[in-house]
């Protein structure tokens, strides 16, 4: 039996997981193993393409807020994807004659589970650590995720214990490698108190208000002495705010990190890494590193989406994590992170983000090769 990877290519959260999967594949000897991949819109065509087409504008708009936005995720949390339904008939159209029945296929969003319709072996790959009501889909064969607790919501659902693996946390296969140098690193720089380095990352979506809180603590850190990075997609929005003019910073500026591709994201942010202190963000996918790795964030809102507030009381009850409630805050930056320094909270932050297994993407792999390889009841690990 082989695999075949079908991508929702919808957002950074749900491709990221399963790009993570193939290059663990990949990084293990077993790319081999993988027969096809592709995404929806690669695969569809007409109406199907269109309504893709529509998932994905809705997505975006979604992510910016806005009643557009609330109408969308109301939709969305009305949408059963195990039930049938035009929708997911004409989502699924094309995709079913692409997956065929045979082999093993993997994918990334439990509307890609519901449009295939009982198509059999479809394993659903679920990499973020909270897990909200739309999330859940119980049609899957098997269901591929991080921590006991999102496990259990999944349980709770509906889906039989016996389809459900733990994986441990997804971080990124490029980070893996220089996670505990960096680590060292981090520690060693905040018990010196000095001046930081903070990594800026921006939400896909980009929405206004975090672009305007995250231009501002930009503007604030390098004024209180600290280095500024700023992770930005190619021309969007965070892009032109922080590259503009409008930032007066005495002639200084921060270093800004530029991607097209989400490829190209997490290359470049591997080679940055290793300088990052803290990170300024909303609470999206990234939230693995706050939990993971070590690295304290502070968070911008508001929250959109089921996932982001999920995610911020996720980050605030670890204790690796605090908020930065609106522009007026973000303008305060400086002064915020020198009370965190004086009063070794950073040091706290980042020891409270420790300690937790991090392989999830080498284990969802591991798990994927003994299935194919009928190994599974056998020789598998970390199960709900």
């Amino acid at each position: 039996m082989v695999i075949s990877l079908l991508c929702s290519d919808v957002g950074r959260g749900h491709p990221f997981y399963l790009d993570g999967v193939r290059r663990a594949l990949e990084g293990g000897g077993r790319g081999g193993l993988i027969a096809r991949e592709a995404t929806v819109f690669e695969v569809s065509r007409g109406t199907s393409l269109l309504a893709w087409r529509a998932v994905r504008w809705s997505y975006r708009i979604a992510g910016r807020g806005g009643p557009i936005g609330a109408l969308y995720q109301r939709f969305r949390s009305e949408m059963d994807y195990d039930r049938d339904s035009a929708v997911l008939r004409i989502l699924g159209r094309d995709l079913r004659s692409w997956a065929g029945d045979e082999g093993l296929l993997l994918v990334d969003h439990p509307a890609i589970v519901g449009a295939l319709g009982g198509r059999p072996r479809v394993w659903y790959v679920h990499g973020e650590m909270v897990a909200p009501p739309e999330a859940i889909v119980r049609g899957a064969a098997g269901i591929l995720v991080p921590t006991p607790k999102v496990a259990d919501r999944f349980a709770d659902g509906g889906v039989p214990r016996e389809r459900i693996h733990i994986t441990g946390i997804c971080v990124e296969n490029e980070l893996l490698p220089i996670a505990q140098a960096a680590l060292e690193e981090r520690r060693r720089r905040l018990a010196a108190g000095g001046p930081l380095t903070l990594g800026f990352y921006s939400s896909g979506a980009e929405p206004g208000a975090h672009v305007a809180s995250l231009a501002a603590g930009v503007a604030a850190a390098i004024r209180g002495g600290h280095a500024a990075i700023v992770v930005a997609r190619r021309g969007g929005r965070l892009d032109r705010s922080v590259g503009s003019s409008r930032l007066d910073l005495g002639g200084k500026g921060p270093e800004i990190v530029r991607f097209s591709t989400r490829r190209e994201l997490d290359q470049r942010t591997a080679e940055i890494f290793p300088r990052l202190d803290v990170v300024v963000s909303p609470p999206h996918e990234r939230s693995n590193w706050a939990v993971g790795l070590g690295l304290p964030f502070l968070l911008v809102g508001p929250d959109f989406g089921p996932f982001a507030p999920r995610n911020r009381d996720l980050l605030l009850r670890a204790g690796v994590a605090i908020e930065i409630h609106t522009p007026t805050d973000a303008e305060r930056l400086a002064e915020i992170l020198g009370e965190l320094q004086s009063r070794h909270l950073l040091e706290r932050m980042c020891e409270s983000g420790t300690g937790r297994p991090i392989d999830g993407f080498a284990q969802a792999a591991r798990i994927l090769v003994e299935e194919i390889e009928g190994r599974g009841d056998l020789t598998r690990g970390r199960t709900a």
